[in-house]
């Protein structure tokens, strides 16, 4: 079994404990010694010093804490083992005595004893990032992603996310997913939960026409459901099935009348697709429900300027902007601007939109280069 790449936790235990995080005492030179060639990649000369110090203080904890770490690196996980063991023994507030015991039993597929030495070790070290990510990595060695999951959360909540704690906690979060997928087929397989739960699945996986499938079987099992209907109408317009999409947002909005989602989506179909006019009125309608301001503010406006209202649809636009908008909004926000702002004679206003327009446009250019 692999040992996932975490070099800096060794040494840096290691230094923890003879800077007197462990204990009070001043390293001696073997000590230091044995940290660097740890340090430099060098764990049988680092075995070598630490045993130095271990003839002149057999007793130190710090020295047993140093060997145990050099056998890991070594891969002698037996003798690592015992030598962590004895470090705990001799010092039982030594810190990551037992992390690095925990490592070495996981190393030897002792799962079980590994966690025990994880949490033993959080005891001294409830904030420990390391200690948490461990124990996350070993909980799903042992089959329990539920486990693994929660300490791989809160272990990213102590640091900051590096790509070998994101890949354990996807890892973590989609087994227990499946987990819990596969407890929910066992009640009750034709169930609206388990057509949710897979059309959310297809959804996810950019597959728009199988989560739309089994939207609607779940809807046939739960046809009162307005979040269905909903969830429905965002795949039917990922494929431009604007007809089917209209239809579910309206059932969604015969079951919760004034559902700012509903409200916004039948406006945001109208004024793209249909009556611009009627847009215009649920995205009225939509604000008063509190929707999202960006996207209604925007939709809002382009609804106006297709009605020719340019002054009003101008002042949406604008509000639009200061509502903190997302990438593709804010561009078709100034896009819009500047062709109102061209039809209300405001050349200036509409030459700064061109150029905040072009400016926009090159952010992605000059990224993907």
């Amino acid at each position: 079994m692999m040992l996932p790449e975490r070099p800096a936790i060794c040494a840096g235990a290691l230094l923890l404990a003879m800077c007197g995080a462990a204990n009070a005492q001043q390293p001696s030179h073997w000590m230091e010694d044995g940290a660097v060639a740890l340090r430099q990649g060098d764990p049988k000369l680092a075995e070598e010093d630490f045993r130095h110090e271990l003839e002149a203080a057999p007793n130190s904890a710090d020295a047993h804490l140093g060997v145990g770490l050099a056998q890991l690196r070594e891969g002698k996980l037996e003798e690592s083992e015992a030598s962590l063991a004895k470090a705990s023994e001799l010092n039982p507030s030594i810190l990551s005595a037992h992390m690095f015991r925990g490592i070495a039993l996981f190393q030897m597929n002792s799962l079980e004893p590994a966690a025990k030495e994880l949490h033993e070790e959080l005891k001294l070290q409830p904030k420990s990032a390391e200690a948490l990510t461990w124990l996350g990595i070993i909980e799903l060695q042992a089959g329990e992603p539920k486990l693994a999951a929660a300490a791989l959360d809160e272990a990213g909540t102590l640091k900051t996310a590096d790509a070998s704690l994101l890949y354990y906690q996807v890892r973590a979060h989609t087994l227990a997913a499946q987990e819990a997928f596969r407890a929910l087929f066992k009640m009750d397989g034709d169930s609206a939960y388990v057509h949710r739960a897979q059309a959310e699945i297809y959804s996810e996986s950019q597959q728009p026409d199988k989560a739309i499938a089994e939207y609607q079987l779940a809807l046939k099992k739960s046809p009162k459901d307005p979040e269905l209907y909903e969830a429905l109408g965002n795949e039917e317009q990922r494929v431009s099935h604007i007809a089917e999409a209209r239809s579910a947002y309206q059932s969604e909005l015969a079951l919760v009348p004034h559902n700012p989602i509903a409200l916004f989506n039948l406006g945001k179909i109208e004024v793209e697709t249909g009556d611009a006019g009627r847009g215009v009125e649920l995205l009225q309608q939509a604000m008063d429900a509190h929707a999202s301001a960006a996207p209604t503010c925007f939709y809002l406006g382009f609804g106006l300027s297709k009605l020719g209202r340019d002054q009003e649809a101008a002042g949406w636009l604008e509000r639009s902007l200061a509502s903190s908008p997302s990438d593709p909004i804010r561009q078709r926000d100034y896009f819009e601007l500047v062709r109102v702002y061209q039809r209300l004679g405001r050349k200036a206003d509409s030459q700064r939109a061109v150029e905040e327009l072009k400016r926009l446009k090159a952010v992605p250019a000059a990224a993907s280069q």
